[in-house]
């Protein structure tokens, strides 16, 4: 009779380790121990923790940069960019791990990614460079107020997941989302001299 396969728990537990440990510092046996399956079984799934980390990576990178296309698809610029907000803050709070992961770590996975994959910056430099021709969205090169714009919305996610507990709870709170979307905004809104 043949083994089952435990595919799905390596997969969960080297989320979880790639998540609070990093790509380079998470190691086979931490990913065996967490899925509670023996070092060869890992290998029986995958030639190497890199192979692993850029399955995972490619699977939940997709899967947010559907979520954000689908999140901005119509509106105005303020409605979509507030969209895309929500969709990563809804994101975050459906899978913690994956979004760490994928948009917190820094790691090499995203420069080996297929021809072809969208990427959730590119989408939004689109509804920001579209909002510019609108006078809607301030001057400025489009891939840095992109920049701009998702760094308001990723460091509250950074301390969420990296400080004390307690410091701050975006999963089970949500009236800190007003927040963010409006600092978000104000650092696109056009400026005195600007269109609007």
């Amino acid at each position: 009779m043949p083994r089952p396969s435990q595919k799905n728990e390596i997969l969960r537990a080297a989320l979880d380790c790639f998540a609070e440990q990093g790509y380079e510092g998470t190691r086979v046996r931490h990913i065996a121990e967490r899925a509670g399956v023996s070092d060869a079984a890992l290998y029986r799934h995958y030639p190497s923790v890199e192979a692993l980390a850029q399955e995972l990576f490619a699977h939940y990178f997709g899967d947010y940069a559907r979520r954000i296309a689908a999140a901005t698809s119509d509106g105005t610029s303020e409605q979509r960019l507030r969209a895309a907000i929500r969709a990563t803050l809804a994101y975050y709070r459906q899978d913690p791990a994956a979004a760490m992961f994928i948009l917190l770590r820094q790691h090499p996975f995203q420069r080996r990614l297929p021809a072809g994959t969208v990427y959730p910056l590119e989408i939004i430099e689109r509804v920001i460079a579209a909002g510019q021709q609108r006078g809607e969205v301030r001057e400025g090169q489009p891939n840095l107020l992109t920049a701009i714009f998702l760094g308001c919305v990723l460091r509250p996610i950074h301390l969420d997941g990296f400080a004390a507990p307690g410091a701050l709870d975006l999963i089970a709170e949500t009236h800190h989302d007003q927040v963010i979307e409006d600092a978000a905004l104000a650092a696109l809104r056009p400026g005195q001299g600007e269109h609007k």
